[in-house]
């Protein structure tokens, strides 16, 4: 009969051993939150979530080998339903839960709508893609990863007049949304310092879904370019009816663009947009993350959401060490103090608004069915 190895241990040797504290690991887990859309209009594809799956993986390769400060992590995560109000809802879910850090949220709404009530508490927040500047200017607690609307509304205009050699140009705002009146003020104003021509600033509400007014004055005006800052939907609209209307500027947009072609179809081709990261970077780091994500995650498909998200954990992670505690106001301290954090997406040096400064950004194009890299700017 085959006897389990316990059996040849004495009880009290077994006792004193089963006692002993694990080498790796303390009692106390390290609570590490992620809030993201999980149902609603936010998410894409609610099945397959790369942004918590990139998560999960930094969390894995942190606990493998051997946590925080000899403590393992838990990640817990919340959904924020895709609204302002879930968002704080999932934030004081996570306080109540005792968390030591946020990741989150994807939208800048979301995200204002949550980072308050994790400033009162006192816990840190680490938004991977929202780029509003008034995120962090909730306060001293609240950091992002990405660069913010000013860095990339300047970034399209920039490269519209020196690489596209734009002289004129036409922009389309979402009025109802934040993100896009930022970025279309940014834009304007940086593509007119470098001597390019706005024709017209025009404008529409909400979820719109016929163009017809406006573009029949881009094409009268027949513009260069055509900045329209704005999400799939209604930019995948505006440029499928533009090109049935004979429009042949080229259009240019955010970084709030994942799914265009589900809205434009083959209209898509030829636009380009600003993003946090490509998986064709050259990048031997970004390369490396590539390949390990695909490796565990073989069936759901990356995006730059779920490089920044694995960056914003590892960041996290960078802090906790270098503060050596797990409490949120050293944390918090040691995540101010971040000076050239080598992460997937870039460096990460944070400035007084706990901003990136010099983040780069990568410029892509559409063509056939998926974005293509086109090169990587930073400022």
């Amino acid at each position: 009969m085959k006897r389990s190895f316990y059996y040849f241990i004495p009880w009290s040797v077994l006792l004193f051993w089963l006692l002993l504290p694990s080498p790796l690991y303390t009692a106390d887990s390290v609570k590490i939150a992620a809030i993201f859309p999980v149902t609603g209009q936010s998410v894409v594809v609610p099945s397959l979530r790369p942004h918590f799956s990139a998560i999960r993986l930094a969390v894995k390769q942190l606990n493998d080998a051997g946590g925080l400060l000899g403590h393992p992590i838990e990640l817990l995560e919340f959904g924020d339903q895709s609204t302002a109000l879930g968002a704080r809802q999932a934030a004081l879910e996570a306080i109540e839960a005792k968390v030591v850090a946020v990741i989150g949220a994807t939208r800048s709404s979301h995200s204002l709508g949550m980072a308050p009530a994790l400033q009162a508490a006192g816990i840190p927040m680490l938004s991977p893609v929202s780029t509003n500047p008034e995120v962090t200017l909730v306060g001293n607690y609240i950091f992002r990863v990405c660069f913010i609307d000013d860095f990339q509304g300047e970034v399209m205009a920039t490269f519209a007049t020196k690489e596209l050699q734009a002289k004129t140009a036409v922009v389309l705002t979402n009025t109802s949304q934040k993100f896009s009146l930022g970025l279309a003020r940014l834009f304007i104003e940086k593509f007119k310092k470098l001597g390019g021509k706005i024709l017209w600033e025009g404008d529409y509400l909400g979820e719109a879904v016929n163009f017809e007014e406006q573009l029949v004055k881009v094409k009268e005006l027949k513009p260069d370019v055509c900045f329209v800052p704005g999400y799939d939907a209604d930019t995948g609209f505006i440029i499928k009816q533009s090109r049935e209307l004979g429009i042949e500027s080229i259009f240019l947009s955010g970084d709030g663009l994942q799914e265009l072609y589900k809205y434009a179809g083959n209209a898509a081709i030829g636009t380009y947009c600003i993003s946090h990261w490509h998986q064709e970077n050259p990048d031997s780091q970004s390369r490396q993350f590539l390949q390990v994500y695909e490796k565990a995650y073989p069936s759901i498909k990356i995006d730059p959401i779920a490089a920044l998200s694995y960056d914003a954990v590892m960041l996290l992670a960078d802090a906790i060490k270098r503060a050596d505690s797990i409490e949120p106001r050293d944390i918090r301290a040691a995540l101010a103090e971040t000076q050239e954090f080598k992460g997937v997406t870039g460096e990460i040096t944070f400035d007084a608004n706990r901003n990136p400064v010099n983040k780069s950004a990568v410029i892509q194009k559409f063509e056939k069915d998926s974005w293509e890299y086109v090169k990587t700017i930073t400022e």
